[in-house]
């Protein structure tokens, strides 16, 4: 009998070893996948069977004074294509190109992208849009509920209200300004869900609630809003002028009753416009020289510090040679011989006002003119604000000529809400006001009501009382054949060159403006109308005068302000002229 064959001890161990090393592999593997990476794989089993999406917030209404709604939402849809269900792609897009906007090529493109799951061919679509795409029943087309802004008044105070865009963000105005109030916040869906994507019916699942955002109550009033454009329209077109704004505030509050500017644009469409440049709003970012507007601040800081009085007498000239060389003489190189200080306004004397700005000094004036705010931005409730520029001595852009000519509203740049605001604190007794466009923000656990705001006293109330009956005097004498029968108001007008790029400035235009307040015994309203590049009438008086009249009969007739004549007020109103006062 043959002897078993022995195997090797050696043999054996290895064995074992090998064994033992794939025993324990497994092991670990199972150890690994229980105990060690459990949360993470359980994590991974969560994410493919729960999924995690936003919950929109409902977006605030925004209205006006009144209460009268100016932005709103309504329900519309979206387009979407799931790429792989899509049976006939080329049929598919054919059919709904000319329903959704878009061209064929850009609808087949996307249908056949084979890195596309899904995919969205338009969105916004109107409900006449959508109903058509229900009836073509397409297979892989699915109409998708998304939240639209709507604008019930068209461009009406567009460059107030700015708009929503395709993401539902607030740009531009007070949409922009305020989007994170009036938007909301939006909240977390966490659904378990089948493998075609469905949250599963009964299914657990956790909701954390948006937070919808805040309705908006505006200090525009819409009726004022109204007059104010359709007298700037009226302007323009009379005028064949590239533009305009015009601004109503309250100046004991600093509350925007109005701001209107044209070109404007229509936020229901804000896809249709070209230039992004035309969403600024001009009234708080375009710049201007404000020409002899300014010199109703200059007069006043003469006021102030007590070097004038309203019966103050210069002898006049005929012109000045300032430093630097330059001859300065008034418009029309007119000589008016000797002014009082009220006449240097009624002239709107160049000779004049920098004669007061020399016994103000250049220390005083220019700290006045920052007091008024001028060079800096308001503070009011609206993005892209420009600071305006004033070159002060010693800085950039300032030459010894720069006082003079300051001082007449040359080499200096505002904002027309600069200068409104500035003209308020006249009004008002002599506090610059902060402006502000909201009045209210109301949300789910209360109303927040803005307050007025005083920025700074800038001048006393005896020198608001000066200039106040001193302007009403212009407007009484220069400005009569704009007048509101029956009511005081204090007013001066403005015709400011247009600065060259390329130095100097541009020959044939101008920026016609009037700026004023009333009623002067308790004003109510300051009004700036400002008109671009007006081609019938360079001059502020007649290019501005009528719109600048026109708002305010509206505006005492809205509020129900009784005339101080009323004798005078039973008249007719008075006609337009074609004098030219700068």
């Amino acid at each position: 009998m043959r002897r078993p064959y022995a195997i090797p001890r050696r043999r054996i161990n290895v064995l074992f070893a090998a064994f033992l090393i794939f025993s324990l592999a497994i092991s670990y593997r199972v150890v690994s996948f229980q105990v060690v990476r459990s949360h993470e794989l359980a994590a991974e089993a969560h994410a493919i069977r729960y999924r995690e999406e936003d919950v929109p917030a409902q977006r605030g209404d925004i209205r006006d004074a009144r209460g009268r709604p100016l932005a709103t939402n309504m329900p519309v849809d979206r387009v979407v294509a799931i790429v792989d269900k899509i049976e006939d792609p080329r049929l598919t897009a054919e059919l709904l190109a000319p329903l959704i906007g878009r061209s064929v090529d850009y609808i087949y493109e996307r249908l056949t992208d084979p890195n596309l799951e899904w995919v969205w061919l338009q969105r916004q679509l109107s409900p006449e849009v959508s109903a058509k795409i229900r009836e073509l029943k397409l297979p892989g087309i699915v109409l998708d509920p998304e939240p639209r802004r709507v604008y019930p008044m068209g461009d009406f105070a567009s460059h107030v209200l700015g708009f929503v865009n395709y993401d539902y963000v607030g740009s531009y105005g007070v949409e922009g300004a305020y989007n994170d109030i009036v938007g909301g916040e939006p909240g977390k869906l966490i659904g378990e869900r089948d493998a075609a994507g469905n949250v599963i019916a009964l299914s657990r699942s956790t909701l954390d609630p948006p937070i919808d955002g805040a309705n908006l109550t505006l200090t525009i009033d819409s009726a004022v809003q109204r007059v104010a454009e359709q007298a700037l329209d009226e302007a323009i077109a009379q005028q064949r002028a590239s533009g305009g704004t015009v601004i109503v505030q309250n100046p004991k509050t600093g509350e925007i009753l109005a701001m209107a500017s044209r070109p404007s644009f229509d936020p229901n469409q804000f896809e249709q416009v070209t230039d992004p440049a035309l969403f600024n709003n001009p009234a708080i970012s375009s710049t201007y020289e404000p020409g002899s507007t300014l010199k109703v601040l200059v007069m006043a800081l003469g006021l102030e510090t007590g070097v004038v009085s309203p019966t103050t007498t210069w002898e006049g000239a005929q012109s000045r040679v300032i430093p630097g060389g330059a001859r300065i003489t008034n418009a029309l190189e007119q000589d008016f011989g000797p002014e009082t200080m009220t006449e240097v306004l009624q002239h709107s004397s160049n000779l004049g006002i920098m004669w007061v700005a020399d016994l103000v000094n250049q220390d005083r004036f220019y700290r006045g003119l920052v007091s008024f705010g001028i060079g800096e931005q308001t503070g009011v409730d609206l993005a892209a604000e420009s600071d305006g520029l004033l070159p002060l001595p010693g800085g950039p852009n300032w030459t010894p000529a720069s006082f003079y000519t300051h001082s007449f509203g040359q080499g200096l740049a505002v904002t027309p809400l600069q200068l409104v605001n500035a003209i308020s604190a006249l009004a008002n007794g002599g506090n610059l006001m902060k402006p502000y466009v909201v009045k209210e923000i109301e949300r789910a656990d209360g109303t927040e009501v803005n307050q007025p705001e005083v920025v700074r006293r800038v001048v006393s109330e005896e020198t608001s009382r000066q200039i106040t009956e001193m302007l009403t005097t212009v407007m009484e004498t220069t400005y009569e054949r704009f007048k509101v029968p029956g009511y005081d108001i204090a007013a001066k007008t403005g015709t400011a060159q247009i600065p060259s790029p390329n130095g100097g400035y541009e020959e044939d235009a101008t920026i016609a403006s009037m700026v004023g307040y009333g009623p002067s015994q308790d004003p109510q309203f300051t009004v700036l109308v400002k008109i671009d590049r007006p081609q019938e009438s360079p001059w502020g008086e007649t290019a501005a005068g009528p719109a600048f009249q026109k708002i305010f009969q509206e505006l005492f007739l809205l509020y129900g302000i009784p005339p101080s004549d009323p004798d005078a007020a039973s008249g007719s109103p008075v006609t337009p002229s074609t004098s030219s006062t700068p």
